[in-house]
C-alpha cells in the first residue's frame, strides 16, 4: 500500500466516525425481509453467502467497510460501505416505475460487486451501467456478470466500470440513475453537479432513485428533479390507461426516494 493510499485510508477511517456509521450502505440491510437479510453478520460472526449469490453462483454478498474500498483518490476519503441491496426491494422499486424499458439505461453510482446491475437486469434496459471507485471491487462485479445466468434476464448489456461516479459522463437518452448510499456528502454534492450538467446539456427524461436517503435534502436542490416519493412508498406513475388512478405501491421496509426530471 502507497503513502498516498495509507494516508487516505486513515483520515476516511477518522471521517467516517465522525458522521456515525449509521450513514452507510449497511443501514438499510435491516429493513429488509428475513430472506433479504440472510448473509448478515449477527453476533459478530462473518456473514454467510446471501441466497441470490447460493442460487446464482455469485459474489455478491458481504460487508465492506468504507476504509478497505481504496482506489488510491481524494474521493476514496467518503466512502461508505459496499453492502448488497435488498433483491426484492429493488425488484419491487423497478416495478413500480413501469417505464418503457428499452428507452432507458440503467446506471448505478458505487455499484461495487453488481448485485443491483444483475438484479436490473430482469428490466429490458437498454444497457446497465456500473460506476464503482474500486478496482477490486469492480473487478468482481466482472466475473460475477460473466458467471450469472437466470430465467428472467432480459438484459445482457451489462458494463461494470472502474470510475469516480463525480466524473462520470452519462450517456445520451433517458436514464434510471441508481444509489445505495455510496458515499458521503461531499462527493455526493459532485455527483449531483455533474448529473445537473449532464441534464442541462441534454434534458431528458430521468429517474434518480436513492435508497437509504441520508442526504435527500442534496437531490431536492438539484434543479430539474423533482421529488415523487419518501419512506418506502411511491406515489406510482399512473399505468398506461390507468392516468389518474392515484393507487400507492408499498416498497416493503426499504426506505427510498425518487426524483425525476422535469421540463
Amino acid at each position: 500500500m502507497g503513502v498516498w493510499t495509507a494516508a487516505c485510508s486513515k483520515a476516511g477511517q477518522i471521517l467516517r466516525r465522525s458522521n456515525g456509521r449509521s450513514k452507510g450502505r449497511s443501514a438499510v440491510g435491516s429493513a429488509a425481509g428475513p430472506a433479504d437479510n440472510a448473509g448478515t453478520p449477527r453476533d459478530g460472526a462473518a456473514p454467510g453467502p446471501h441466497p441470490f449469490d447460493l442460487m446464482h453462483g455469485t459474489d455478491t454478498s458481504g460487508l465492506i467497510g468504507g476504509q478497505e474500498l481504496s482506489s488510491g483518490r481524494w474521493n476514496d476519503l467518503w466512502n461508505t460501505a459496499y453492502y448488497g441491496i435488498s433483491p426484492s426491494g429493488l425488484t419491487q422499486m423497478l416495478e413500480a416505475l413501469d417505464l418503457d424499458w428499452p428507452r432507458f439505461t440503467f446506471v448505478d453510482l458505487g455499484s461495487g460487486k453488481g448485485r443491483a446491475l444483475l438484479l436490473a437486469s430482469r428490466f429490458p434496459f437498454r444497457r446497465i451501467v456500473g460506476v464503482e471507485i474500486s478496482p477490486n471491487l469492480s473487478n468482481v462485479a466482472a466475473t460475477n456478470i460473466e458467471r450469472f445466468s437466470a430465467p428472467w434476464q432480459t438484459c445482457h448489456e451489462i458494463e461494470p466500470r472502474v470510475g469516480d461516479a463525480a466524473e462520470f459522463a452519462y450517456p445520451s437518452g433517458p436514464l434510471v440513475v441508481f444509489l445505495y448510499q455510496p458515499f458521503l456528502s461531499p462527493v455526493l454534492k459532485k455527483c449531483l453537479k455533474n448529473l445537473a450538467r449532464s441534464l442541462e446539456a441534454e434534458p431528458r427524461e430521468l429517474y434518480v432513485m436513492y435508497v437509504n436517503p441520508v442526504y435527500e435534502r442534496l437531490l431536492q436542490a438539484v434543479p430539474r428533479l423533482e421529488f415523487c416519493i419518501f419512506g418506502g412508498r411511491l406515489a406510482r406513475r399512473p399505468a398506461r390507461g390507468d392516468r389518474g388512478s392515484g393507487r400507492r405501491i408499498s416498497l416493503f421496509a426499504v426506505m427510498a426516494v425518487l426524483f425525476l426530471s422535469v421540463s
